[in-house]
């Protein structure tokens, strides 16, 4: 009897070690490095960089061309909290990046819950702007996929700092590419983008998909089945 309780107990401690193991693994949150003039990083790289954070899988495709500085990958709520936005931000090193300038930056994002899809993502720039007439950009490119080869889903512009979101995307596999042109006497300290996501819609139960019919019917100047 004391051995059957011994290797009961050694099976519950291996099973206890595996998961927090496991736990130990599971990422709240990532940050890599990148230098376009060639010194030392002080942690990992950007190059090939990946990261899962909660359901969502983001992979470099290519490094900020342009500056010396890092990418932080958290989200909003900090996990472990059930998250509601995603950030991947740029920041560049202490005294930012200065214009004129210009560079890009790629990377994928995947859904590894079937149950969401992407809703939004966000673009802005945080830096120092001189004023009417001189304007810094900043644009962020959608495809559907996981390169640059799938459909344009859309495109979104961020004029001196300011806040804009892309329309609803849609699906679980987005490549982004960020690129930014920094006017002369202007100086961008960081890039954010936020990332949002919403619920799979389900199929309409039966009652309500005939509903839908009849009512599509008395819109004779739409079609709604395809």
């Amino acid at each position: 009897m004391k051995s059957t309780f011994s290797v009961a107990g050694l099976l519950l401690v291996a099973l206890g070690t595996l998961v927090s193991q496991g736990a130990a693994k599971a990422a709240t949150s990532g940050l890599c490095y990148f230098d376009n003039l060639g010194g030392t990083l002080p942690g990992i790289s950007c190059t090939d960089y990946s990261v899962q954070l909660d359901d969502k899988l983001f992979t470099v495709v290519s490094v900020p061309s342009s500056g010396i500085g890092k990418v932080a990958w958290e989200t909003s709520p900090p996990l472990p909290a059930q998250p509601n936005l995603w950030q991947v931000a740029i920041d560049w090193e202490t005294s930012g990046l200065a214009g004129p300038s210009s560079g890009d930056f790629a990377y994928t994002v995947q859904i590894t819950d079937p149950n969401k899809q992407f809703d939004s993502i966000g673009l802005s720039t945080g830096g120092d702007y001189p004023g009417p007439g001189v304007s810094s950009t900043a644009t962020k490119e959608v495809y559907q996929g996981l390169s640059p080869t799938g459909p344009l889903i859309d495109s979104v512009t961020s004029i001196d700092g300011d806040l804009s979101y892309s329309n609803p995307i849609g699906g679980t596999e987005i490549y982004v590419r960020d690129s930014w042109s920094v006017a002369n006497g202007a100086t961008i300290d960081n890039l954010s983008n936020y990332i949002r996501q919403s619920e799979v819609p389900g199929p309409l139960p039966v009652l309500g998909a005939v509903a839908g019919l009849g009512w599509c019917r008395r819109l004779r100047r739409r079609a709604c089945l395809r």
